[in-house]
């Protein structure tokens, strides 16, 4: 079987509960035999449930209450006070079934409104915030800012849908998402940030959107990075490396046109700040920037 990666973020929070004790369990509507075969692709997980349970081990899979009713069970915990993190429609309807607390994280891009029984959407894993159900807080949030594990893309900078000069006044130089379709995959909607090399030019300070950009409502998901210089001149065609370092924020929507540019500029102050500090710093001299 090949391996399936993990939702990102889901390591994090995996180990994070496990490290302060909070028991948890794995419910599928796979099998019992396929979600170990899964998970065995990842170091360390399996120790971290105290129940792993499957499809083949209740009687009626999700949407139905018996997966999580079991699961709770196993665990020694009332429902009421379980929460439930599902990706999918019937596993929210499944949680909320049994009287548990529910997060979704919708594994169908734009379809947020297909979720609306659950206490709460996020669009990734990397926004949820523990203490809001009782649970320990994160520690690794730095300057308002999460550090990531550095990714790389690079490429010619190519004409955008123009909004970025014209109606926003935010330069942005986009990279074609075709060349990149695995990373927006891979990658959740967000405000990220890290370093913009132009080999001809030297290497910036850097503040990205990925995403399906809700106020204009693309009809695709973008790759638009914000080069935080003042250039003279555009630089279509040339060569533009990244590397991403730190996210900030979800993609939202807004409901006015200066309403979303205070928040791309707040975003730039977070990103301008978070890159001069020693753990995001030490990247600008990455030589992927500048070969």
């Amino acid at each position: 079987m090949d391996k399936i990666k993990s939702l990102p973020g889901a390591s994090r929070l995996i180990r994070h509960l496990k490290c302060h004790g909070v028991p948890m369990a794995l419910a599928s509507n796979s099998s019992r035999a396929n979600i170990e075969s899964k998970i065995a692709h990842h170091k360390g997980w399996k120790e971290c449930f105290s129940v792993i349970i499957g499809r083949d081990e209740v009687a009626k899979g999700k949407p139905a209450p018996d997966i999580f009713l079991e699961a709770a069970k196993r665990l020694n915990k009332d429902p009421a006070d379980c929460l439930v993190i599902e990706d999918s429609v019937p596993g929210v309807m499944a949680g909320k079934a049994a009287g548990t607390k529910v997060i979704a994280v919708p594994s169908v891009p734009k379809q947020t409104h297909l979720y609306t029984s659950a206490d709460e959407v996020i669009n990734s894993l990397l926004d949820i915030r523990p203490e809001e159900w009782g649970l320990p807080p994160f520690q690794d949030w730095i300057e308002n800012t999460l550090p990531i594990d550095p990714w790389h893309i690079g490429g010619p900078v190519i004409k955008g849908f123009g909004r970025g000069s014209k109606v926003l006044g935010i330069p942005t130089a986009n990279l074609s998402a075709k060349d990149y379709a695995s990373e927006l995959v891979e990658h959740p909607s967000g405000v990220y940030f890290g370093w913009a090399g132009l080999p001809t030019r030297g290497v910036y300070k850097m503040v990205m959107s990925i995403g399906w950009n809700p106020f204009f409502d693309n009809k695709e998901k973008t790759i638009e990075p914000w080069l935080l210089h003042d250039f003279t001149e555009d630089f279509y065609g040339e060569e533009l490396r990244l590397i991403i370092v730190g996210y900030i924020r979800p993609e939202a929507n807004f409901t006015s046109l200066e309403s979303l540019v205070a928040k791309i500029h707040e975003d730039r102050e977070v990103a301008e700040r978070a890159l001069d500090l020693p753990s995001y710093a030490k990247f600008k001299g990455d030589p992927y920037l500048t070969k």
